[in-house]
């Protein structure tokens, strides 16, 4: 049902670009839009890529503070 929800609001939303006259076609292909795709994907990749690696590295961060004796109270 959200499927059928997401294409009836796509539908309508490339609806409202014809009314107002917006080619889809000549923003993708604008040297600034391109410019500023192009950007935004890079640093996208290298976000993903920062976060990825914390995550790599965050079982070898645990092993490392597993020998630490911690307090329990109420014991």
């Amino acid at each position: 049902m959200d499927m059928i929800k997401m294409v009836i609001w796509v539908v309508i939303g490339l609806l409202a670009l014809s009314f107002f006259g917006i080619s889809l076609r000549a923003l993708y292909e604008s040297p600034t839009n391109q410019d500023n795709l192009s950007f935004i994907i890079t640093l996208t990749d290298q976000g993903w890529d920062h976060i990825s690696g914390f995550f790599e590295n965050m079982p070898d961060f645990f092993k490392d503070i597993s020998h630490l004796n911690v307090p329990t109270y109420g014991k």
